[in-house]
This record gives C-alpha cells, sequence and structure tokens, in this order.
C-alpha cells in the first residue's frame, strides 16, 4: 500500500484542492484491504472536527468508480445486484463522505509534510494475534513476524511464511520412522483470518474468531479435526483415508472435496456448503446422515438436518475478503460485524430486516452503516462499541 500517497491525496481532499483524477485514485487506493486501518485512522481523525456531513461523490461520480473498481477487483465471488443502486455503490458514495465535512466545517491548518500528518493520526489499538497453541501448551504468535519461520515439532516442522500461511511438511521417505502424532490448536482472533496446510496437503481456511485442532501427523485409517467458529476446507484426496471434520454436534465425512462449515457456538445453527465434490453430513443425533450434491447447503438446527439448493458465494465471499449478503437476515450480519471488527452487539435492539449487497471487509465500520442507512430504513449506531438500532 502507498501510504504516503494516500496520506497526500487525502490532506487535498480536506483542503478541496484535489483534481477528478486524483479524487479517483484516493478511492482506488482506499479499496486495498490494507488501507483499512490507515484510513479508519485518518476517517475517525477528521471526522472528530465536526458533527455535520457532505457527500464528496455525486451518484455519478459513485458510480462510475464502481464499475472501474469492479473492473479492476472482478472475481469469481463478485457480481453486481439488484437492485441497482446497491450497498456497494453506496459505500462508494459514502465512503469518503467524512472529509467533505472537515473542509467545510473546519479550517485546516497550514500545510505540514505527510510523515507529520500521519504522526498526529490517533494509533489504533493492538488488536489479538492469531495464534498456535502446540501440545505441550506453548503458544506461537503466527501473525507476528513478516519473516519465514520454522517450528519443530516432535520429528515434523512447519512452516509460517509470515505471509498469512502456516504449512506442514509431509514425511518423506518410505522407511522413514512415523513421527509421534500429537495435536495443535490454530486460533484466530476477531477481525483476522489465517491459512494452513495440513500434513496431508488439505488447504483449510479458518475465519475470524474461530480455532482447529488438528494432528501434526495423519496416520493410516483416518484424517481427523475439530473445528469451532467457521473453515473452508480443500481436502486432499485420499480414497484409503477419508477425512473428518467434527464440530461438536455434527460430523463430515469426505475423501476429497472442497466445501465450508460455519458452526460459531454464539449462533444456534451449523451450516455446510458443499462447493465441489460429495460430502457426507451426519447430525450425530440418531437420525440419518445425509449426502450433499455440489451447490447445496446442510443446516442443522435444533436437532433437524435441512438440506437445500443455496448460493454458494455468499457463503465463501469472506475466503475474497468481501461481505455478500443476498436476502440475508439483518441478525446474521450484525453476528459478522460482531466478529470482523471487534464489536459486541444488541440483539434484542435489531428489527427483523433482512440485506442485499456486497462490500469489501476493509470498509471501516462507521462507513458500512451509513452504507446500510442509505439503502434501506434501517439505522444502526456503535455506542461504547456495542452496536445498537438508532432511534
Amino acid at each position: 500500500m502507498q501510504e504516503d500517497r494516500l496520506i497526500y491525496l487525502y490532506q487535498k481532499a480536506v483542503n478541496n484542492s484535489i483534481s477528478e483524477k486524483e479524487r479517483e485514485e484516493l478511492f482506488i487506493l482506499l479499496a486495498d484491504p490494507e488501507a483499512k486501518e490507515l484510513y479508519n485512522s485518518l476517517f475517525n481523525w477528521g471526522a472528530g472536527q465536526t458533527t455535520q456531513q457532505e457527500d464528496l461523490f455525486s451518484q455519478p461520480q459513485a458510480d462510475a468508480l464502481l464499475d472501474r473498481i469492479n473492473k479492476i477487483n472482478r472475481s469469481p465471488a463478485s457480481f453486481k445486484l439488484k437492485p441497482v443502486f446497491t450497498w456497494t455503490a453506496a459505500a462508494c458514495v459514502t465512503l469518503l463522505s467524512g472529509l467533505a465535512c472537515y473542509h467545510l466545517f473546519y479550517r485546516p491548518a497550514p500545510v505540514k509534510p505527510n510523515r507529520e500528518i500521519a504522526q498526529v493520526v490517533p494509533q489504533q489499538p493492538a488488536k489479538a494475534h492469531v495464534m498456535l497453541t502446540l501440545s505441550d501448551g506453548r503458544q506461537v504468535a503466527l501473525d507476528s513476524t513478516a519473516t519465514e519461520q520454522i517450528i519443530e515439532q516432535k520429528g515434523i516442522h512447519a512452516v509460517n511464511s509470515g505471509k498469512g500461511a502456516l504449512t506442514y511438511a509431509k514425511p518423506s521417505g518410505n522407511n522413514a520412522a512415523q513421527p509421534d502424532i500429537v495435536f495443535n490448536t490454530l486460533t484466530t482472533p476477531r477481525g483476522k483470518y489465517y491459512k494452513i496446510v495440513l500434513p496431508d496437503g488439505t488447504r483449510v481456511s479458518l475465519n475470524a474468531a474461530s480455532s482447529l485442532r488438528y494432528p501434526t501427523f495423519f496416520s493410516d485409517g483416518q484424517r481427523k479435526v475439530e473445528l469451532t467458529g467457521e473453515a473452508y476446507f480443500d481436502v486432499a484426496k485420499d480414497a484409503g483415508q477419508p477425512f473428518v471434520v467434527v464440530t461438536g454436534k455434527q460430523v463430515i465425512a469426505v475423501l476429497g472435496t472442497a466445501f465450508n462449515v460455519k458452526a460459531y457456538t454464539d449462533e444456534p445453527y451449523i451450516k455446510t456448503t458443499l462447493v465441489e465434490g460429495r460430502i457426507k453430513v451426519d447430525p450425530r443425533n440418531g437420525t440419518e446422515a445425509k449426502l450433499l450434491n455440489p451447490g447445496e447447503q446442510a443446516t442443522l438446527e435444533n436437532n433437524q438436518l435441512q438440506i437445500r439448493k443455496t448460493d454458494t458465494r455468499e457463503d465463501i465471499s469472506w475466503m475474497s475478503d468481501m461481505f455478500y449478503f443476498s436476502d440475508t437476515d439483518l441478525h446474521t450480519v450484525a453476528h459478522q460485524l460482531q466478529r470482523w471488527y471487534d464489536i459486541e452487539v444488541d440483539y434484542s435492539s435489531l428489527p427483523n430486516a433482512r440485506l442485499y449487497g456486497q462490500l469489501p471487509r476493509s470498509t471501516p465500520l462507521l462507513q458500512l452503516l451509513k452504507a446500510i442507512e442509505k439503502t434501506s430504513d434501517i439505522k444502526l449506531k456503535l455506542s461504547n462499541n456495542r452496536l445498537l438500532t438508532a432511534h
């Protein structure tokens, strides 16, 4: 991310001296997920100078910018939603609104060097780390280093890339002694996700506020892991060794496939979404296990297992660092916001409503709430880091 350039363009927007070309460049820089924390600080700092607001982007400008961003960042998980004025378009309008109120109602100080401006921006509180808990109780903060890190353990070694992934090496050689099997736990805090490649080559992406318990070596017969929270599994094929995911209330058995499991303890259901291959979902309550085909979702709630067709893009949008809602219940949305932005939610104050739209998860929370308000009758506010309905 070009931090100095972003700060420079931010300052020009504040001073109302930014050109249309520079305004577009600023928006594109802000679309970078790595800009999230810096923009959050800049926005909170600027917005704190006034209580009024005016949009920097007109609707035609917002639509034009949205079209360009879609072309730049287009991916299989991204598409436009109805109605025409979607939540994403609203985000284009609201993302920089705090800057307009700043230059309209606050007399800026003389221009300072870029770096000095960055120094006066309030620092965001440090977040919890992605943590690997070893079998002997030792803990390793995986996201605390930007360089490669080797983790040796009981004849097995793993490589922390320093770029959001932990990879276990397969034991080499047919005559190599079988290593001791020990269990580690990978835990993600709110606001972060992480990837891991298990000893068999299975790739797992772990969403925010989740944990995965797994062996450092899969012995003959079965590959089994335990999940709390949400994860996407791309299972390495092995016909002689089934892969099993245990969520506490449910068991999923596969040979080689790709699927998403959502099993948070603060939500009353477990959702399993199959992207490719076939899986068997066993509710472990005495009822019959069900087989899923691609594009189907199994929901276990109140000991009842229901299978339905689903739009898999919503369930795996977090893998592309996106919020994606398609007739999604507001309470479900609030759970996602709670886990990603590390806030608390007053669920009792939320109305029964449903949302459509998509936004990058790099969008600052205050701007996301304004986008919701612009495209619905729902007004939400933050009070002491707690989300509730505004009256």
